[in-house]
């Protein structure tokens, strides 16, 4: 209900409007002087105020007084003015409403016509306020909504070019910018380098380490990458672990010193996430616009492809400039080490395929994934092989040695590997036949001649205890005692179906127990040496030298005891 606020009138017109107030559905309120008048506008909102001008003396007056009352812009004013005054004396500025005027003589139908139309007034300018009111609430919301289409148009716009995990501009980016600056290099005959570093190894890395700290990798590389960069050089991530990088206006002899940078960067500085540590090299390969002349962007891409094709038939860790005369014309591969690399290239998706399948055909069969023992194992192997100075390309027999020994074991003792029981001396001797197994499996893939032999003498014990064949000592491979070593440690530091994980002073125990008899003890106290100085278990200092002592002592005193020596030929793989 509306109300209305009646200041000044005489009592025929407060009797007037009072009468009239059912039916103008409105409730009357009257204010007895000006004070009266301030209290009651400031408690309630009225839709229309009646005054007679006589409350003020000059029409200026009544403007001062109406202004200080603050109305709100939706009430509508009548005033009732003396039959001579001139009602445009009214309309100086007044922050309510609309205003309008009565002359006296006053009649009820007279007062009534005037109230009508301003009530319907107050309420067109409520829908109004009420309206200009959504509309702004919308515009804001257009604004919001506008600004946020804006950053994600933006956020689109950066993954449409940028490489979602290394934040480096994306291979689609790479075709569209090296197009350009070849442009402007052969406008402005000026030279233009191009880098394409590869991480060594980097599909090994992912598979043993998992894929959380090759993705830290990538991450920690990209940033290198670009602090080993100028500001006017773009880095790219050409695709899995192939990065590129454009040198505008860098000759052959500068490019060779940032590609330096970018090695040492890499290799002197280890890549750590977690637990997780690892030295990474990178082979870079190198194409120049001036000395290669290459025709268009897939030429300059395909010349370096070649020298990149060099750099890992050379050993990987290095340097190589894509020269013509060595590396073939027209996309053929015309030299041993080009075609060496390319079918070694080929022979190595196959063998990754190939542990993929099994990894997948294991998890499907038994429900169980193999990846936190194979993970842990290849740790220890990695910390052992670094340790006695073994090439790195004897890392990945090892990771897929042991992934094939733990997948192919579950497929054939799933049951008996579940047991909540320790093994009784039936199922051990079962599984004493594993490894004519593995061998007899593996043979159906003669790519992994390496792996097989390594699986074959995992189970022999260093005093010739083992088995299948009872070796001792040097007749077992070297890379199977380090199988052998790295697979228990690996056990030890985890839950069994029938134990608990060991506590790090029965693992010391049990090393101390095994060294000599089931491990060659050199490599017992080189695992100790790591555990210790990698904090990768917690341990006494105390118990840890009095084993050590024991172990080296024992290792003293047998003026016959075995060495570790390295590998000489594939066969003591």
């Amino acid at each position: 209900m509306d109300k209305i606020l009646l200041v000044g009138l005489d009592s025929f017109a407060t009797s007037a409007i009072t009468a009239a107030a059912p039916t103008l559905k409105a409730q009357i309120v009257e204010a007895a002087d000006a004070a009266e008048l301030v209290l009651l506008v400031k408690k309630y909102e009225f839709a229309l105020l009646i005054l007679d001008q006589s409350i003020a003396t000059t029409a200026r007056e009544l403007d001062e007084q109406l202004q200080a009352l603050s109305l709100s812009t939706a009430t509508t004013l009548l005033v009732i003015v003396p039959s001579e005054q001139s009602p445009e004396l009214l309309h100086t500025g007044v922050p309510g409403g609309f205003i309008d005027s009565i002359a006296h003589p006053l009649t009820a139908a007279l007062l009534t016509g005037k109230i009508q139309p301003l009530l319907h007034i107050h309420h067109l300018q409520q829908k109004l306020f009420s309206c200009q009111s959504l509309l702004q609430e919308q515009q804001s919301k257009n604004h919001q909504w506008q600004q946020s289409l804006a950053q994600q148009s933006h956020y689109l716009n950066m993954l449409s070019v940028r490489d979602g995990l290394t934040g480096l501009f994306n291979r689609r980016q790479l075709g569209l910018t090296l197009e350009e600056k070849l442009r402007e290099a052969r406008e402005e005959n000026t030279d233009l380098s191009m880098l394409l570093v590869d991480i060594d190894y980097f599909n090994e890395t992912n598979r043993v380490a998992g894929q959380h700290f090759g993705d830290s990798i990538l991450n920690q590389f990209a940033a290198r990458l670009t602090q080993n960069s100028r500001d006017e050089d773009l880095c790219f991530r050409f695709g899995g672990a192939d990065f590129i990088v454009l040198l505008p206006g860098m000759n052959k002899a500068a490019a060779k010193e940032q590609a330096e940078k970018i090695r040492l960067a890499c290799s002197e500085h280890p890549f750590t996430s977690g637990n997780h540590s690892r030295t990474v090299t990178v082979s870079i390969a190198i194409v120049t616009l001036l000395d290669n002349c290459p025709k268009d962007v897939d030429e300059f891409l395909t010349m370096a492809d070649k020298a990149m094709y060099q750099a890992k038939s050379q050993g990987r860790n290095r340097i190589v400039v894509y020269d013509l005369d060595h590396s073939g014309q027209s996309g053929k591969i015309d030299s041993i080490s080009l075609l060496q690399e390319t079918l070694l290239r080929i022979l190595e998706k196959t063998k990754d395929s190939s542990i993929a399948s099994i990894q997948i055909l294991t998890q499907n069969v038994t429900g169980t994934p193999q990846n936190d023992h194979v993970h842990l194992a290849a740790q220890y192997i990695h910390l052992l092989c670094g340790r006695l100075g073994l090439p790195n390309t004897i890392l990945d027999t090892f990771t897929n040695a042991l992934i094939l020994y733990n997948c192919f074991r579950s497929l054939l003792y799933r049951e008996l590997l579940t047991k909540k029981e320790t093994f009784s001396r039936e199922e051990r001797k079962l599984l004493q036949d594993l490894p004519y197994k593995l061998a007899e499996l593996t043979q159906h893939f003669d790519y992994f001649a390496n792996e097989r032999t390594m699986l074959l003498c995992q189970g022999e014990h260093y005093d010739g205890s083992g088995y299948p064949e009872g070796l001792a000592g040097d007749e077992i491979p070297l890379a199977s005692r380090i199988f052998s070593l790295a697979d228990s440690l690996a056990a030890m530091n985890a839950d069994r179906p029938h134990r608990k994980r060991l506590t790090p002073h029965a693992i010391i125990e049990e090393l101390r127990k095994g060294a000599g008899t089931q491990w060659d003890p050199s490599l017992v106290l080189l695992s100790l040496d790591i555990m210790h100085e990698q904090q990768l278990i917690p341990l006494d200092e105390k118990l840890l030298a009095q084993t050590k002592l024991q172990i080296t002592q024992q290792i003293t005193g047998c003026a016959s005891q075995p060495k570790p020596s390295l590998p000489q030929t594939n066969s003591d793989t």
